[in-house]
């Protein structure tokens, strides 16, 4: 018993969905909408996104590295100049004629200015150009150093210079002094000995250039070290080399000389979001496409809900009325598709089925008749007793001869709903016999104050429409919107075309409040309640005689006024 009912909610859960077909529409949306997206979820990230990435890292390491061969060019570059120095041989020739005094100290200065405007002047990658022999440094010969000289600090420089010189041999080397990078070497004779040194200004901006045109390019960090010349706040003993990824924010790429004499070390650090900037691309239109596929797929889902599974479910719906008795049940289905049809012949169908069962079924039709007679009968207590006490107040007030003639119109009321008992439908011409009866009882009442106008088509007048449906409605004019207000204006409108005859009282009077509103709504839907016996009386005689057919509507929207409009069909169905 125990796992009988725990496997119950399963199978309701099944059997629901297979029940609904809305819930069957919706599962296949959702899995239509799941498969493809974890599928492309799973390759996107297994497969495109790593190509992705393995060919970012491959466009910058190959960046890096052309840069770093540019810019170790540029090195070699600047360590050929140095070394040119020594190995063209001229200022060893000019140090040895001045060496054995063939030559004085401004000769010298001359041929060494001299050598380094031809060799140095035109070189971008140098700011400056100095040599001076070992025995005498104050005969020193320099290009563009006007402002080191000025400030003094030409003197510094050489004197530094002086003591690397005793350490480096053959050797170039690079290094930093107040804030330039300069590259110092030994100039030597043919024994190899040091008489002298030269001291090339670095241009940095030029030296390095490739590198900072690409650390501007990718917003990346540049780190340098060349020789003694690098930033001091990076470890460069424990740098790793190649391209390294932290997965959080930085990527970084180190290319480490290795100890190399005047080795190039470079440390590039990037923002990891620039660098993989595809690839976060790639994934925010993933991301996108996912999210907008949401909004389609409910759109679908409201599109099929609307146009299947809802016209499904009224001719269902309908179905089941008619099952349970409820003939004529219909569906609004007027499309132009296979659905729209289904609706519109099942619709026919049943209004047919309907109208076959109730011609079939004779004592309906009697029993119909005897409710439009026993409504019709209902007004007669009602009206007789309004003009019975007209004409009592009319002798009261006048005792004039004016009482025959209101009993003339009372014989015309009377003999409407006496003696025609038997006649449902009368002619707008007898209708309005009745109806000027009872206008001069009320003209009676209010004289000048009440004004009534026709506006009658003549055509109208052979119009058909069931007795006793003009006179109550002005009744119902008077009593709540004339008789209120003291006095006002009836119009009486009829006109007949080929399918109908239209029928609208108007009355100028009280304003209606919201209780009478609320009355006029009972009795349009056949309720009487309170004074508006006379319009549920009209609308059940009506809707009995012509069923759905007939058109009934009382506005009230114009304020001081109230329009009763009653469209009546030529033929009775």
């Amino acid at each position: 018993m125990e796992k009988e009912s725990g496997r119950q909610p399963r199978r309701g859960l099944f059997s629901g969905i297979r029940q609904s077909l809305r819930a069957q529409i919706g599962l296949i949306m959702l899995l239509s909408y799941l498969i493809p997206v974890v599928l492309l979820g799973v390759f996107t990230g297994s497969f495109l996104m790593k190509k992705l990435e393995n060919q970012t890292r491959s466009a910058v390491t190959s960046g890096a590295e052309q840069a770093w061969t540019l810019t170790n060019q540029n090195i070699e570059r600047t360590l050929e100049l140095a070394r040119d120095a020594t190995y063209d041989g001229e200022l060893t020739d000019a140090w040895q004629k001045w060496n054995s005094e063939s030559i004085g100290d401004a000769e010298f200065r001359r041929f060494c200015q001299i050598y380094l405007e031809r060799k140095y002047s035109r070189e971008p990658l140098l700011s400056f150009v100095a040599c001076f022999p070992v025995k005498d440094p104050k005969l020193k010969t320099y290009l563009r150093g006007g402002a080191l000289e000025g400030s003094g600090e030409l003197q510094k420089l050489i004197e530094t210079v002086q003591i690397m010189g005793e350490e480096l041999d053959t050797r170039c080397r690079f290094f930093r002094f107040e804030n330039n990078i300069y590259l110092v070497r030994n100039l030597l004779n043919l024994r190899m000995e040091r008489f002298g040194m030269l001291i090339l200004g670095i241009n940095e901006e030029r030296l390095f250039q490739p590198l900072t045109e690409l650390g501007r390019e990718w917003d990346a960090e540049v780190a340098i070290r060349l020789d003694d010349c690098g930033d001091p706040e990076i470890d460069w003993k424990s740098a790793g080399t190649g391209l390294t990824d932290d997965r959080k924010e930085k990527l970084y790429y180190t290319r480490l000389s290795g100890g190399e004499e005047n080795g190039l070390d470079l440390r590039l650090t990037m923002d990891r979001r620039k660098q993989y900037n595809e690839v976060y691309s790639f994934r925010m239109l993933l991301l996108v496409m996912a999210l907008l596929l949401v909004p389609i797929m409910i759109m679908i889902g409201i599109y099929l809900s609307r146009r299947i599974v809802k016209p499904l479910t009224l001719l269902s719906a309908a179905s089941r009325r008619i099952e349970e008795g409820k003939l004529g049940a219909t569906v609004p289905l007027n499309g132009e598709d296979e659905l729209g049809r289904l609706g519109r012949s099942f619709s026919q169908m049943s209004l047919r089925l309907k109208e076959l069962i109730d011609k079939t079924y004779k004592e309906e039709i009697e029993l119909k008749n005897a409710q439009i007679l026993a409504l019709q009968s209902r007004i007669n207590p009602h009206f007789i007793n309004n003009a019975l006490e007209d004409i009592n107040w009319q002798a009261r007030i006048e005792g004039s001869e004016s009482i025959s003639s209101m009993v003339t119109s009372l014989s015309v009321l009377l003999n409407a709903t006496m003696a025609r008992q038997d006649r449902r439908l009368v002619t707008l011409r007898e209708e309005m016999e009745v109806a000027e009866a009872y206008i001069y009882f009320i003209q009676q009442r209010f004289g000048t104050d009440l004004t009534v106008n026709r506006e009658i088509d003549e055509k109208a007048m052979d119009g058909i429409l069931p007795l006793l449906t003009i006179q109550p409605l002005l009744e119902n004019a008077v009593e709540h919107g004339i008789a209120p207000a003291g006095g006002g204006i009836i119009t009486i409108r009829c006109s007949l075309n080929d399918a109908c005859m239209h029928v609208e009282i108007v009355n100028t009077g009280r304003e209606t409040g919201k209780e009478d509103r609320e009355r006029i709504e009972a009795a349009l839907k056949g309720n009487p309640t309170g004074k508006h016996l006379g319009l549920a009386n009209i609308v059940n005689r009506l809707r009995l005689i012509y069923g759905e057919s007939v058109t009934i509507r009382v506005d009230t929207d114009t304020p001081g006024q109230t329009t009763v409009s009653i469209i009546i069909p030529r033929e009775i169905h």
